[in-house]
This record gives C-alpha cells, sequence and structure tokens, in this order.
C-alpha cells in the first residue's frame, strides 16, 4: 500500500485524520455530492475516562506528527481549494 496503514499509535477518534491525509498526498481528492456517511455519535469519551485518555493521546500524536500551530501542508491544500471554489463561483453569473 502507498499511504500504509493506521498508524498504530493512534488508537482512536484521531486515525481516520492521519490516514485520510496521508491519502490525500498520494491520491487525487474528489467530491461526490450523492455519497452519505452515517456515524453513530456516542460520545464514548465524554463518559469514560480510557476513551478520552485515547481520544487525547490520539489527538497528541496527531499533531505532534503535522504540526500544532503551523501546518503548511494544511495550509497549501486550504488555499488550492479556495482558489477553486472562487474560480467557480465567479465564472458563473
Amino acid at each position: 500500500m502507498e499511504v500504509g496503514l493506521f498508524d498504530e499509535r493512534i488508537f482512536m477518534y484521531s486515525e481516520d485524520m492521519d490516514l485520510s491525509r496521508r491519502m490525500h498526498q498520494k491520491f487525487r481528492t474528489v467530491y461526490y455530492p450523492e455519497a452519505k456517511v452515517y456515524h453513530h455519535f456516542a460520545k464514548g469519551s465524554h463518559r469514560s475516562l480510557k476513551l478520552l485518555w485515547y481520544a487525547l493521546h490520539g489527538n497528541i500524536v496527531y499533531f505532534t506528527k503535522w504540526g500544532w500551530l503551523s501546518d503548511p501542508e494544511r495550509n497549501q491544500v486550504n488555499q488550492n481549494i479556495l482558489s477553486k471554489l472562487t474560480s467557480c463561483t465567479n465564472s458563473h453569473p
């Protein structure tokens, strides 16, 4: 696999953000408005200290890996998306 598997240091909550970042580095992101994702939001980390620890630890690993206050890669991705959106809205009356 080009992007690898889930980062084993991240057990819950932030592992999908990390995998998505790595996928975006290798592949083109496509917007498909008909796609639907359903997520049952149980707020486990609000009721369990163990799950809260997993959430905090995962976020610490994620931000240490990708940047805490400065994230140049994410800034560039956001700028590219905003410029594309701006050019699309400016080209349509």
